[in-house]
This record gives C-alpha cells, sequence and structure tokens, in this order.
C-alpha cells in the first residue's frame, strides 16, 4: 500500500511537470485522472474488505454462509447484480380462502387501490341483457287457411264466408305491400318461386343439422330454427320432393315496426301443395315416423321473413301456419328395451287330501265360537 502511494506521488509530481511541455499536457491529463479513480476504489475497497474478512473468516471474499460462491470477489459489481433483480408485484390469479376472507374486511377505498395496482376494471353495477332484433318473436297476424283446403270445393257456404273475409282484407293487405315496394322490387311470381327454393333447400339441410348449421342459419330465423332442429339431434332424416301438385303462391303479406317507424320487419305466407317422402329413424335405425317409400300429399302454409329496412337483409323460414281443422299428428313408434325378469319360484301344489283336512279344521273351528257362552263382564 506505501509502495502505490509513493508511485502515485511521484507519478504526480512527474505529470505536474510534463503539463509545462505543450505536447504531453494532454497525456499527463488523462494519467492523472485514472490514477485518481484507482486510489478513490482503493481507498473504499479497503474499508469493505476488511470488515468482510472479520464476519466471513476469508480475507477479500465475501459472506456466503461457509460455502463455495459464485459472486465476483470485486464489490465494483454489486451494484450491476442489484440492478438485474425487478421486484414485480404478480397479479393474483388464484386466491386462497383466507385471502377472501381478507377481502371482505377490506374497505370501498382499499379494494380500489388493490384493483387500481392489479390493473382491473371495477365491477359494474347494472346487468346489460343481449336483444336480438334480426327478427320478429311471432307471426304478425297470422293467415286463418280456408276450412278443408285441398279436399272440399270452395263454393260451399264456409268457404265462401272465408272468401268474403278475405275480400274485406284486400285493402289492408295492399297497403303492407305499398309499404314492401318502398324498400325493394317485389313480384308476387317471382318471389313465390325464390321461397319455394328456400323451403326445400331448408328441408334437405334438416337431414345433417350440424354439417350444415350455419346455412341453416342464413335461410331459417333464430326464432324458427330451434322449433326446426328440435329433436333431430338422435335421430335420423330422410325427406325428398317427389312433385308439385300445384304452384305456389303467395297468400299473406303483412309488415310491422319495430322500436322505430325506420325499423321494418316484412312477413309473406305463401301455400305450398306438394308430395313428399318423409321417414324419421331413431338412433337404433328403426322407423319412428312417415314411410321411406310412398309419397304423402302436403299442403303448407310457411311464413318468410325479412329485415327489409336493413341493406343485408335476406328472406328467411320464420315459421308455420298450420289449420284449426288439421287432426293430431301420428303417435312416433318409440323403441323400449325388454326387460330381464327373474324366474318365479316354484309354487307348491297342495294334495287333495290336505286340502279336505283344513277345511275340516277350518269347519270346526266356526262351529266352536257359536256354540261357546258369552263370558259376563262384572264391574
Amino acid at each position: 500500500m506505501r509502495v502505490l502511494l509513493f508511485i502515485s506521488v511521484s507519478w504526480f509530481y512527474f505529470a505536474s511537470r510534463l503539463r509545462a511541455l505543450p505536447k504531453f499536457q494532454k497525456m499527463a491529463a488523462l494519467i492523472n485522472k485514472a490514477l485518481r479513480s484507482q486510489v478513490v476504489l482503493w481507498g473504499t475497497a479497503r474499508h469493505v474488505l476488511a470488515t468482510q474478512a472479520i464476519d466471513s473468516g476469508q480475507p477479500g471474499r465475501q459472506p456466503s454462509r461457509g460455502f463455495p460462491t459464485s459472486k465476483h470477489w470485486l464489490l465494483k459489481w454489486r451494484l450491476l447484480r442489484k440492478k438485474k433483480v425487478l421486484k414485480i408485484d404478480l397479479p393474483k390469479f388464484i386466491e386462497l380462502k383466507s385471502e377472501k376472507k381478507r377481502q371482505e374486511d377490506k374497505t370501498s377505498d382499499e379494494l380500489r387501490m388493490d384493483m387500481k395496482k392489479e390493473g382491473r376494471l371495477p365491477p359494474r353495477t347494472f346487468q346489460e341483457l343481449p336483444l336480438n332484433i334480426s327478427c320478429t318473436r311471432g307471426i304478425i297476424d297470422p293467415f286463418k287457411p280456408p276450412q278443408g283446403d285441398g279436399k272440399s270445393s270452395s263454393l260451399l257456404t264456409g268457404n265462401l264466408s272465408d272468401s268474403f273475409n278475405r275480400m274485406l282484407k284486400g285493402p289492408k293487405s295492399i297497403k303492407h305491400i305499398r309499404k314492401l315496394k318502398k324498400y325493394e322490387d317485389y313480384v308476387e311470381s317471382d318471389f313465390a318461386q325464390e321461397a319455394q327454393k328456400i323451403v326445400f333447400e331448408a328441408q334437405q339441410l334438416l337431414q345433417d343439422i350440424f354439417k350444415n348449421q350455419e346455412r341453416l342459419h342464413e335461410l331459417v330465423t333464430e326464432k324458427a330454427f330451434p322449433e326446426m332442429v328440435h329433436g333431430l339431434e338422435n335421430k335420423t332424416m330422410h325427406w325428398s320432393i317427389v312433385e308439385t301438385v300445384e304452384p305456389t303462391k303467395v297468400v299473406h303479406i303483412r309488415t310491422e315496426e319495430m322500436i322505430a317507424a325506420e325499423n321494418l320487419f316484412a312477413q309473406i305466407t305463401i301455400r305450398m301443395h306438394t308430395k313428399q317422402i318423409l321417414a324419421i329413424y331413431d338412433r337404433f335405425g328403426r322407423l319412428m315416423y312417415g314411410d321411406p317409400i310412398t309419397p304423402k300429399s302436403v299442403i303448407e302454409y310457411v311464413v318468410l321473413e325479412k329485415w327489409i329496412s336493413d341493406t343485408y337483409g335476406r328472406w328467411r323460414i320464420h315459421g308455420k301456419v298450420v289449420p284449426d281443422s288439421v287432426g293430431p299428428r301420428d303417435n312416433l313408434i318409440k323403441t323400449y328395451k325388454v326387460p330381464k325378469f327373474e324366474p318365479l319360484p316354484p309354487v307348491e301344489v297342495a294334495s287333495d287330501k290336505d286340502s279336505e283336512k283344513k277345511h275340516a279344521e277350518d269347519d270346526f273351528d266356526k262351529d266352536e265360537k257359536k256354540t261357546k257362552a258369552p263370558e259376563l263382564v262384572t264391574a
């Protein structure tokens, strides 16, 4: 240490002499600065190393509780090692039961500060329910089919009254048609053909509802979709169209406003008379409903709906109108599991002599009860 001080002092003296020469002024300043930093560093390090030597028992080593350490012996790296470690409060993804109890005891200000630290937003005190206005909730002014449609003549008394009622409702339908034509080019014959294609495609897609779910949502409204696919998850459906008995025609048009006057929905009811084949099988492959071979004549009143005030609205199936005169549907043929019963124990058959003996004993007991004198009860 003394030697180092002597060298440094002698160098300072030599540097002061060099400063007088203009060529060596810059070099002398750099050497002087380097020597000063070394002297200061060694003066501070000597004191720290001396204290560490007392704690650890080894000169110039950092304390490691008697174990070899990987830390560098030079203390100037201690500050850099400290800066490498950053203490971060991580969010608590899983709260323990004890912490939940503490949360209950905290005040509103303390909870707010905790949420602010974790970057959480305050909980909402109100509930927002989803509102879907892409379709209406039902059929607007449902069409009433004439009695005996497809079975009886239109010249009967009941059918004449139905046609008279439809004539009275004619001006009302014209008002709704005018509203519809404000938003799109409506031609009755073209629409009937387009609606028939939509119905046929939707019926075909129902044969595999899981594969064709996205396309079904494009052809069917949110109200009619659960009604059409109900019960078909575990069943197999086969449907095909044989022929069109009568051309499809429009029988009913209605429009309705929702929330605002500019928000308009239109519903058109079409009448379809076709021959179809329908067969529904259960998960065991047994026929439940319909017939896979014999076609059946069907008259349907299908309601199609469109959000006409929407630019991207499209005509979709919204429901069906079932006449009052239609009877109940055929019951589904269900498949049941045959139960397995345990065999009954064998019945012991009594002989004729034993049965006669038993009857004789019963008759004797009855006679004895009749002849027995009554007992007197004294108070």
